[in-house]
């Protein structure tokens, strides 16, 4: 299950530092990772999901219920992929070499440098609203350069430091979110008087869901990036609950601040400062500072995403290139964020469900915790690539991300609810060791031959 001290002094395609960590060196307490996924996750990118289903319409109930199983979904699946970093210690996109070879794992590693620069951009251009409104600075782009320039200098110390501030954070941010919730106690005559267009299941109920499942679940490209130094046991539970408690924590906030909204503005930093009034840089505080604490996470990866494809650079240079491009972006592109957040969530996390359905089938069912060599991992592996784009070509009728495409199944059947994530990942969940097995039952054949 575990690797052999050969394989890691060998290891011919795991790159500097990105060997796997030998058995002896896992000895940080799993307890760890409550704390970077609690802190991780309290934050605006959550907060703001909370806005979606008062704007849909959808009755307080069941905008709870959707949001809270969504996390559920998500959360299960970053719980998983967190596990087989403390099982091989190996980050998460080096482990998918094996269900799809070295080079097309290679290319799927370069799309998750794409989604971490995206999401780094996205928080970074939240955060920097949040301080901007909190200290009266009138140019966004200066708050921009500042949260920055903080990210950078947490993200680039490692993850050591990395985890001493997460865990700073999940208290603070906690605390924050404690007060954002029970002042909204005071607000019951607001929350009496919310008036749910929709009441039950449905588009908005559907909408909702997805988009809180897609939030977490974007995550499980990231996770063994901070389990592969922690001890196996109890890693799935504290990477699930932490995750989970937090997302629900702050879309309920988000909720609840959008309803006292009464007519919500599209910015929730600016709904959020209204409605705490006096109190209102107590929210703000918890906005920005949640926006660093997953962004130092997001910066972390980008590096790592980036030099796992091979190239060879310091660590610092690579932190410095996601942080550059994502400051440039987030100043191109805050002037128009908000009206594309919810598109943005769908967009960019189309490729990760079947790729965690095929890496769930891999590390799971087919091979059980074994594991492998790089120098024996061929270029491609048919199987994954096979299952990988089977998948995601049966989802596209089910998708709909409202920009550039509207799935047919999903615009004459569904209303507009996009099921796509669904769709790919349990399909290639179940179609990688299926070609696996043809594949071998073939060979088999060609072999007594």
């Amino acid at each position: 299950m575990h690797f052999e001290k050969s394989q890691i002094v060998n290891s011919k395609y795991a790159f500097d530092e990105f060997d796997p960590v030998p058995e002896g060196m896992r000895k940080n307490n799993s307890s760890e990772l409550f704390a970077i996924w609690f802190a991780s996750n309290l934050t605006i990118g959550d907060f703001a999901i909370g806005f979606i289903p008062v704007l849909l319409g959808l009755s307080i109930q069941m905008a709870v219920f959707s949001m809270v199983l969504g996390s559920i979904m998500g959360s299960l699946l970053v719980g998983l992929m967190s596990k087989t970093g403390t099982l091989t210690g190996l980050p998460q996109m080096v482990l998918g070499r094996r269900a799809f070879g070295k080079h097309f794992g290679i290319f799927m590693t370069g799309l998750q440098w794409l989604n971490t620069l995206g999401w780094l951009t996205v928080n970074l251009i939240l955060a920097s609203f949040a301080f901007s409104l909190a200290f009266h600075i009138p140019y966004y782009e200066i708050s921009i350069l500042i949260m920055g320039l903080i990210i950078f200098l947490i993200s680039n110390s490692g993850r050591k430091t990395i985890s001493y501030f997460e865990k700073t954070m999940s208290f603070v941010l906690g605390l924050l979110f404690i007060f954002i919730v029970i002042n909204a106690g005071f607000h019951t005559s607001e929350i009496y008087a919310y008036k749910p267009v929709s009441f039950g299941f449905g588009i908005a109920f559907g909408i909702t869901l997805a988009t809180s499942f897609s939030y977490l679940m974007s995550w499980g490209p990231y996770a063994a990036d901070y389990s592969r130094y922690n001890k196996t046991k109890n890693s799935f539970i504290y990477t699930f609950s932490g995750g989970l408690l937090a997302t629900v924590w702050a879309e309920l906030a988000g909720l609840l601040i959008a309803i006292m909204s009464v007519n919500p503005s599209g910015n929730p930093a600016s709904d959020l400062k209204d409605v705490l009034g006096p109190y209102g840089i107590i929210g703000l505080s918890a906005i920005f500072l949640g926006g660093i604490a997953a962004d130092a996470i997001n910066l972390y990866s980008n590096s790592i995403s980036l030099k796992s494809t091979g190239i060879r650079m310091k660590r610092i240079y690579t932190v410095l290139a996601g942080i550059i491009i994502a400051v440039l972006l987030s100043m191109v592109l805050y002037t128009k964020f908000y009206a594309f957040y919810e598109d943005f969530l769908f967009l960019l996390d189309y490729w990760i469900t079947p790729w965690l359905g095929i890496m769930i089938a891999d590390f799971f069912i087919v091979n059980k915790h074994r594991a492998f060599n790089f120098k024996s991992i061929p270029g491609f592996n048919n199987a994954g690539i096979f299952s990988y784009f089977l998948a995601l070509a049966a989802s596209i009728p089910f998708m709909d991300p409202g920009i550039i495409y509207e799935g047919i199944i999903s615009k004459l059947y569904l209303g507009g609810v996009d099921i796509s994530y669904y769709i790919s990942f349990l399909l290639a969940l179940i179609l990688y060791p299926l070609i696996i097995k043809i594949i071998n039952r073939y060979n088999i054949q060609m072999h007594v031959k």
